[in-house]
C-alpha cells in the first residue's frame, strides 16, 4: 500500500467487516479491509473446503469450524437462516427492528419450498412426521433462481464477497493473509494495528478501529489491548452431531443442509441432515468411515443441537474452555435416541453417530458490561461487531450481523463526518 492511514480499519471479511466495508465506501471513507485467510475462488470441492477451513476447540471434546478466507465463514455455511426477534434485540439492548427490515429487503430471505427437498430428505421429514416430530422448512438465504428445477446450487447462497465487491469498487482497500497481531493503542486510545503479511510485519493507522474477526481471533486481541474482562459470562457453542443410516435404492442428490427442523421444546433441535456430496465425504473422513466415502446418494441423516446455556472462560490466550452440564449431555443422549427411531422408519440400516461438534462461541461479549450501545469498548476508537456479541442462541448469526454493521456503519459515518479524510500516523511509527 503506498499509504497506510485510513478513516476506519476493519479487522475481518465476513459478514460484519463486509458490510461496514461496503457501506463506508459508500460514504468515501477509506477504509482498510484485513483478512487473515487468502483471496481464493470460492468453491465447494473437497480440497477447497479443506484449504480454508479451521477448527478450535471449545469446549471438552468440541471443537468449532471457523474459515480463512476472504469473504469468512460465508464461504462453507449453510444458508440456514433464523432471524432475530424483538427478545433477540431485548438480550443485546439494541433495537434493530429498522435495520432488520432494511437487511431483509436486501438479502435473498426465503421459504424453501417441498420442490427443494431431495429425495432423502423428504424420507427424513415424512418418517419423522409419522412419528410425531413435525419437521418444518425455514427461512434460507439463497437466490432460488440460481436453483434451476429446485437443485442444489452453492452460488445460490449469499456470501460476503457480493459486499466486498462493491467496497473494493467504492475505493475500499483489501489486505489479504494479514493477521493481525495487535491493536495500537496510544494515550489511551486506538490508533491502529500491526498486522504479519507475507512474512513482514506492517502498521496501519485509522481514526476507527473494528474488531470482525470473530469469536476466535477477536478476544485474544481485546486481551492483549488491555480489556480484562472479556468472556466474564462465559459463552454459549451450541453442541451439535449427525446421525447418518444407509437406505437401499435411495437415490438421493445434493441438498441444502437443514432446510428442514423439528423443535423438541427442551432446548433441542432435530433437523434433516442431507448435504452435498464434497460435504458428506468431508464428515465421512473426519468419523473416519472411509468405506462410506461414496455412499452419499444412498445415505439420510438427522442433525441434533442444542441450546446450551452461557458458561466457561476464556484464557489470557484467547482459548475456550467448557464443560457441558450432565443436564445437557442428557439432553443430547435422550435425542440420539429420537434421531435413531427416525432414521430406522426411514428404512435405515448401519446407523451411526457423529462425534460431537460445536458452533463458534457467542455471548463472550455483552453491550453494556463490555461495548456500548456503538458498540465502542472502554478503548475510545475501538469497535467490536461479529459473532463473539451474539446473545441468542437460538438465531442464526449471518442476518443479525449485517443488522449490527449497518448500524455501527451509520454511526461510524456521523461522528467522522466533521473530521479530515485520514488520520496522521503517530509521530515516529511507519510501516515496517
Amino acid at each position: 500500500m503506498d499509504n497506510n492511514e485510513f478513516d476506519v480499519i476493519v479487522v475481518g471479511s465476513g459478514a460484519s467487516g463486509a458490510t461496514l466495508a461496503r457501506d463506508l465506501s459508500r460514504r468515501s471513507l477509506k477504509v482498510l479491509l484485513l483478512e487473515r485467510g487468502a483471496d481464493r475462488p470460492m468453491a465447494e470441492t473437497l480440497s477447497a473446503i479443506a484449504a480454508i477451513a479451521r477448527e478450535f476447540p471449545v469446549a471438552e471434546g468440541l471443537k468449532a469450524t471457523t474459515a480463512y478466507t476472504v469473504g469468512g465463514a460465508t464461504s462453507i455455511y449453510f444458508g440456514v437462516c433464523k432471524l432475530p426477534t424483538a427478545d433477540t434485540f431485548d438480550k443485546l439492548g439494541i433495537d434493530l427492528a429498522r435495520e432488520l427490515d432494511e437487511v431483509r429487503r436486501e438479502l435473498p430471505v426465503v421459504e424453501v419450498s417441498d420442490a427443494f427437498l431431495p429425495p432423502q430428505s423428504v424420507a427424513v421429514r415424512d418418517s419423522a412426521r409419522a412419528l410425531g416430530y413435525p419437521m418444518k422448512t425455514h427461512p434460507m438465504l439463497l437466490d432460488t433462481s440460481k436453483c434451476p428445477d429446485g437443485r442444489y446450487s452453492y452460488e445460490a447462497k449469499w456470501k460476503a464477497t457480493a459486499f466486498i465487491e462493491e467496497a473494493l469498487a467504492n475505493g475500499a482497500v483489501l489486505a489479504a493473509r494479514a493477521k493481525v497481531a495487535k491493536v495500537i493503542v496510544e494515550d489511551g486510545r486506538a490508533v491502529g494495528v500491526e498486522y504479519r503479511q507475507g512474512g513482514t510485519v506492517r502498521k496501519a493507522y485509522g481514526k476507527k478501529i473494528v474488531l470482525c474477526a470473530g469469536s476466535p481471533a477477536t478476544p485474544k486481541l481485546l486481551i492483549d489491548a488491555g480489556i480484562d474482562n472479556v468472556g466474564s459470562r462465559g459463552f454459549f457453542c451450541k453442541p451439535a452431531f449427525m446421525m447418518f443410516g444407509s437406505v437401499p435404492g435411495l437415490a438421493g442428490r445434493d441438498a441444502f443442509l437443514g432446510m428442514t427442523e423439528c423443535d423438541l421444546g427442551n432446548g433441542v433441535t432435530l433437523g434433516d441432515g442431507a448435504m452435498t456430496a464434497s460435504l458428506f465425504k468431508l464428515f465421512m473422513l473426519s468419523n473416519l468411515k472411509l468405506t462410506r466415502l461414496f455412499s452419499h446418494a444412498g445415505t439420510v441423516s438427522v442433525a441434533v443441537a442444542l441450546n446450551d446455556a452461557p458458561g466457561g472462560r476464556i484464557d489470557a490466550d484467547g482459548s475456550y474452555h467448557k464443560r457441558l452440564a450432565p443436564a445437557e449431555l442428557d439432553k443430547l443422549k435422550a435425542a440420539e435416541g429420537i434421531a435413531r427411531k427416525i432414521l430406522e422408519h426411514a428404512g435405515a440400516r448401519r446407523i451411526f453417530r457423529s462425534r460431537y461438534v460445536a458452533g463458534t462461541p457467542g455471548g463472550v461479549l455483552w453491550v453494556g458490561e463490555h461495548l456500548d450501545h456503538d458498540l465502542q469498548t472502554r478503548i475510545p476508537d475501538l469497535y467490536v461487531c461479529d459473532q463473539s456479541l451474539m446473545p441468542d442462541v437460538r438465531i442464526t448469526p449471518l442476518v443479525m450481523l449485517v443488522c449490527l454493521a449497518r448500524r455501527l456503519a451509520n454511526h461510524l459515518a456521523l461522528s467522522l463526518q466533521a473530521q479530515p479524510a485520514t488520520a496522521p500516523a503517530p509521530s515516529g511509527e511507519v510501516t515496517a
